[in-house]
């Protein structure tokens, strides 16, 4: 049988102390399967095309940085048959890539967050006009949160008017990567961990004491969740967001309005640093995760 090789797209600074990488090596290694890093600083775009893999391998991508997306998607596409992923990546990851996936939460009548999109109209409200917009989310506080980052970054809440009409002076008129959404004052939030259609793994997120935000540190208070203690609804819309990305992983965060016990969709994370979950629940996801991608390969008669 041939050897299959691993392939993880990941940074300079990831190659030695990302649990993800750290976690998908040592999985690999159980496996019998070679893996072989991809260092996004060290590699010429130019010259995916003319790189050697073999047939069967698989593809993960650890960085989230725009040229390790753009990697990803060069390695599919020039090297077509070739890699086995998670899913068929975009060529690009902008901000209306992520606009089209709040949209298809929507359709698909998925309980998110109370969210509007923000272009550039808001710039042109009056006083009263932008009062009305946010009087139909309930009205003040509220969290404008741009997207495309991770830990807590670009996220702020809003308690006034004034306050938000100076963030909205700031935004470029040509960019919009921003949306308004409603302020939970009390909510849980989990992360859910989901493979091939199931969940197996979940943390709670904690709130520390001087902030709103659960994830706003590079070392957030976190505890392991039985996964058979998570409301039906829950489990369910994880599985519906992941569905939506046609991955066989998502990292999915979900928040739960303490004041009616409303569950919401907050984010899709796709691919995630579900290495995060598996010290505090003792799960080898990675490990998870390599036999779905086999799985994967082997109904697409990729490996022969």
């Amino acid at each position: 049988m041939k050897q299959t090789t691993l392939y993880i797209v990941a940074s300079k600074n990831q190659q030695l102390k990302n649990g993800v990488v750290q976690s998908l090596k040592r999985a690999a290694e159980a496996s019998g399967i070679t893996s072989h890093l991809l260092i996004v600083e060290d590699t010429v775009l130019d010259t995916i095309a003319d790189m050697q893999f073999e047939q069967g391998s698989l593809l993960y991508r650890v960085s989230v940085s725009r040229k390790a997306a753009i990697m990803e998607s060069m390695l599919m596409l020039l090297h077509p048959g070739i890699f086995t992923a998670i899913y068929i990546p975009a060529l690009l990851q902008l901000p209306s890539q992520q606009y089209r996936e709040l949209c298809e939460q929507m359709a698909q009548g998925l309980q998110i967050i109370p969210t509007l999109i923000i272009d550039e109209t808001w710039q042109q409200l009056d006083i009263q006009s932008l009062d009305k917009r946010i009087a139909k989310m309930g009205g003040f506080p509220i969290v404008v949160k741009m997207l495309g980052l991770s830990h807590g970054a670009g996220v702020r809440k809003v308690d006034n008017l004034d306050d938000l009409q100076a963030i909205l002076m700031q935004l470029p008129p040509e960019k919009y990567g921003s949306i308004v959404r409603k302020y939970l004052a009390d909510y849980r939030h989990y992360r859910l961990i989901v493979i091939e259609d199931s969940v197996v793994a979940a943390l709670e997120y904690h709130k520390p004491v001087d902030d709103f935000r659960t994830n706003a540190t590079g070392e957030p208070i976190i505890s392991a969740v039985s996964v058979e203690e998570l409301q039906d609804e829950v489990v369910r819309l994880a599985l519906d967001g992941v569905r939506l990305r046609s991955s066989i992983l998502g990292g999915v965060d979900i928040l739960i309005d303490q004041t009616d016990n409303m569950a919401y969709l907050a984010e899709v994370n796709v691919p995630c640093n579900y290495a995060r979950a598996e010290g505090p629940t003792n799960i080898d996801i990675s490990r998870q995760l390599l036999d779905a991608m086999l799985r994967k390969r082997d109904r697409h008669n990729l490996y022969e």
